[in-house]
């Protein structure tokens, strides 16, 4: 009777035991299963940022030209020297720019302009009375450039931080206008003209994204462009740097 004894108590430890096998076995089943999801999603997720292809981007700056305060001259009349007479403003503006991934490394590029500035000169401190009593001469610029070209971008796409290097080609649009103060009769006279000239630039900038599809944006242009004749702020050769700062966002 001892031995039936054992044999039944050895039986029950042996279903026991096999029960703590078979939970560990779903334990570690369950825990393998939940890893290979995570996986899985991992790799959704890589595959997801792959397909960033393209960046648009929006930037306010500044414009450097060739040509800035420096002599005055209206008809075949030069006034050098009058700098002191001179108000110009910095040709502040908004750049467009549009990126699209052809094939790693290389992005085809598309970008617009408007850049503003203004001149102002003192007849009446610099020259004294001039012909038609001109007392003050207030004029305007805006350059409109719309460019096509090339940028290299070394990253990934996946990268955060986007270098690029550009190059590229335009047309140059000069709208330009003065308006005369006749002291005489205190009248006033507005003249409006336009120009175009095609030009290239070379560049550089820096996209940087915090979140999946935003960031800021950096860029730096160097424009080559000379108008035929001089605006109405005296300028002809536009050629200067143009650096921006703003945000950019992802296709």
């Amino acid at each position: 009777m001892a031995c039936i004894g054992e044999r039944i108590t050895t039986g029950g430890d042996m279903k026991h035991f096999l029960t703590i096998a078979l939970l560990v076995v779903m334990g570690a089943g369950l825990v393998q299963a939940q890893e290979k999801t995570t996986k899985q999603e991992t790799q959704v997720t890589i595959h997801h940022e792959k397909e960033r292809n393209g960046f648009y981007t929006i930037r306010f700056g500044a414009w450097w030209p060739e040509d800035k305060e420096k002599e005055f001259s209206i008809g075949e009349n030069i006034y050098d020297q009058t700098d002191a007479n001179i108000e110009q403003s910095q040709a502040l503006g908004l750049d467009f720019h549009f990126r699209r991934q052809m094939t790693h490394p290389m992005y085809f590029d598309v970008s617009a302009g408007a850049w503003y500035t203004s001149y102002a000169f003192d007849f009446k401190d610099a020259v004294g009375n001039f012909g038609e009593e001109l007392e003050t001469l207030d004029s305007w610029a805006v350059i409109i450039p719309v460019t096509i070209g090339v940028s290299v971008s070394p990253l990934p796409p996946e990268n955060p931080l986007h270098p690029y290097a550009m190059v590229g080609l335009g047309a140059y649009v000069g709208i330009t206008g003065q308006d005369k103060l006749l002291v005489s009769n205190q009248n006033r006279s507005d003249e409006t003209e336009a120009y175009v000239r095609f030009g290239y630039f070379i560049g550089a900038g820096v996209d940087f994204l915090f979140a999946d599809n935003f960031g800021v944006s950096l860029g730096a242009k160097y424009q080559f462009v000379e108008f035929k004749d001089a605006l109405y702020t005296q300028q002809k050769d536009f050629t200067g740097l143009q650096a921006t700062l703003g945000i950019a966002m992802t296709l």
